[in-house]
């Protein structure tokens, strides 16, 4: 009778700890089954918004672009022009200016002229290529709040009044100032790889509201 008792006993405990284990494994697969199950369904949500990005509406923005500055630097000027009357030697009869201060120039780019073959669209990646001309060195200005400008004449005054009272008589040093300062920025490599770099960020701020992931800018 003991040892039926005891089997009894095993019996029992078996029983309870199988069931035991059913009541709390059970859920908690019943439980994972449902979050995969919502998790699947959430990843395939058919009334989901997916955006297309318009290659016409993609160019219009594009097209819209004119002449923007992307890029400018400042230079140091210091110009010197020597005006002489004929063969008079210059102690007697001349006018020696000189200009210094500072200018600045600007890489500009122009969109306007982009055609369809110019934007590639990847639809996938929501990727956008643009094939452009690289920026462009614009006409330079100079900063007048900067520049000063000293002058010496002959010792004959009465003859030199005339380039005193020229109201255009700084106007070639102007023009040469505004010179030097253009081709200091033509031969500025920093400046025209700080125009491509702000020529990208430009155009994927202003994609960006067409649904477009990433900008490329292929600089022909």
């Amino acid at each position: 009778m003991a040892r039926n008792g005891r089997a009894a006993q095993v019996f029992l405990a078996r029983l309870v700890s199988s069931l035991v284990t059913r009541v709390i494994v059970l859920p908690l697969i019943g439980l994972a089954l449902v979050l995969a199950l919502v998790a699947k369904i959430e990843s395939y949500n058919p009334f989901a918004s997916h955006t297309t990005i318009n290659t016409t509406v993609v160019l219009g923005k594009l097209n819209k672009i004119e002449q923007a500055h992307v890029a400018t630097r400042a230079y140091p000027v210091d110009v010197r022009i020597t005006q002489s009357v004929g063969a008079i030697p210059c102690f007697l009869v001349c006018n020696k200016m000189e200009l210094k201060g500072s200018g600045t120039d600007d890489a500009i780019v122009d969109l306007s002229k982009l055609s369809r073959s110019d934007v590639s669209v990847n639809q996938l990646t929501k990727t956008v290529t643009v094939r452009m001309a690289a920026p462009v060195i614009g006409p330079a200005s100079l900063d007048t709040a900067t520049c000063s400008i000293t002058s010496r004449h002959g010792i004959l005054n009465g003859l030199t009044q005339g380039f005193r009272n020229n109201p255009n008589g700084y106007r070639p040093l102007y023009l040469d100032a505004q010179g030097q300062v253009h081709d200091a920025a033509e031969r500025d490599q920093e400046l025209l790889a700080a125009g491509e770099q702000s020529t990208r960020s430009m155009l994927a701020r202003i994609l960006s509201v067409a649904g477009v992931q990433q900008v490329l800018v292929d600089f022909g």
